[in-house]
C-alpha cells in the first residue's frame, strides 16, 4: 500500500495553473527529480507527486531541494496492483522516469515492464497524458535494438523499445517520448556531488558542434549516436513537462530535447 509522506500540502492555485495533478513515476532518481523541478517550476499543475520505492530523497541537491520541497512522495512498488492503481487513479498526467542498469532480464523488467504496466494502469484510470524517458538507441534499424540477447544492454534497448510500443498503441495522441542518449548535469550519488556536466558537455560539442571531426565520429556505429545524443538533464526535465500541454502526441530526439 502507498504511504504518504506529507498528509498536508499547500498546492499553488496560479492563475495559469492548469488545477490538475502530475504523478512523476520514479521521481527520486536523477532524472525524475529534475522532472518534478521542472513540474514544479511551471506551475502548471495544482499537484505534483512522485511515486516510488524508496519515498523522498534523503539528500536532494541544493539547487533542487526547494522545488522538490514541494512535491508528495508516495511510496510503493509499480509491481503492487493496489499500490500502483492508487497512486495513478485521478491524476491528468502521468511520466515515468523508471530506469535500472543489471542483468538482461532485470533491465527488461524495470525499464519496460514497469513502464508497461503503469501505461495500462493509466489507460484505465482515464489518465489523458502519459510521458516516457526512453533512449537514443530507440528506433527502428538502431544498432541498440540489434545486440544480440546474450550481451549487455540487450535487456535495457528492449525494454525501453518495449514501453515505447506499448505507449504509443494505447495513447495515440497523448504520448510523450523522450530519447536521450547520455544525460549529463549535477548528481548526488549519497552524500556526494558528481558533476557530469563536466564530462558530459565537452563530449557533446565534440560530437555536434566541430563540423567534419563530429560528421565523423556520429559515423561509428553505436558510438557515434551515443555522443550526438547527449543532453543536460534540466533540459530533459523542461522538454518533457512542456510537451505535456501539445494536444497531439510527442517524440523529442536529442537535438530537440537540448532546445529546452
Amino acid at each position: 500500500s502507498i504511504v504518504h509522506s506529507k498528509e498536508d500540502r499547500t498546492m499553488a492555485q496560479a492563475s495559469n495553473t492548469i488545477k490538475k495533478s502530475l504523478l512523476v513515476l520514479g521521481g527520486n532518481g536523477y532524472v525524475g527529480q529534475n522532472v518534478l523541478h521542472a513540474a514544479i517550476q511551471s506551475n502548471l499543475f495544482s499537484e505534483v507527486r512522485s511515486f516510488n520505492r524508496s519515498g523522498s530523497p534523503k539528500s536532494p541537491p541544493p539547487h533542487l531541494a526547494e522545488s522538490l520541497s514541494q512535491v508528495e512522495f508516495l511510496t510503493g512498488d509499480i509491481f503492487d496492483n493496489s499500490a500502483r492503481e492508487d497512486a495513478i487513479d485521478g491524476n491528468y498526467a502521468v511520466v515515468s522516469c523508471i530506469g535500472a542498469f543489471g542483468s538482461n532480464d532485470f533491465m527488461k523488467k524495470i525499464c519496460g515492464d514497469a513502464t508497461i504496466e503503469a501505461i495500462e494502469t493509466s489507460k484505465q484510470k482515464g489518465v489523458n497524458k502519459f510521458g516516457f524517458v526512453s533512449s537514443a538507441q530507440v528506433y527502428e534499424g538502431s544498432t541498440g535494438l540489434k545486440i544480440p540477447p546474450s550481451m549487455p544492454m540487450h535487456g535495457y534497448f528492449q525494454g525501453k523499445y518495449n514501453a515505447e510500443q506499448k505507449l504509443l498503441e494505447a495513447y495515440p495522441d497523448g504520448h510523450v517520448i523522450l530519447r536521450p542518449g547520455f544525460i549529463y548535469g549535477r548528481r548526488n550519488v549519497g552524500s556526494v556531488q558528481l558533476p557530469l556536466q563536466l564530462i558530459g558537455a565537452p563530449i557533446n560539442i565534440v560530437g555536434n558542434h566541430l563540423g567534419p571531426i563530429s560528421s565523423l565520429i556520429q559515423s561509428v556505429p553505436f558510438v557515434g549516436k551515443e555522443v550526438s545524443s547527449m543532453v543536460p538533464v534540466e533540459s530533459v526535465g523542461r522538454s518533457m513537462i512542456d510537451s505535456l500541454k501539445e494536444e497531439k502526441g510527442v517524440i523529442l530526439e536529442a537535438a530537440d530535447i537540448r532546445k529546452f
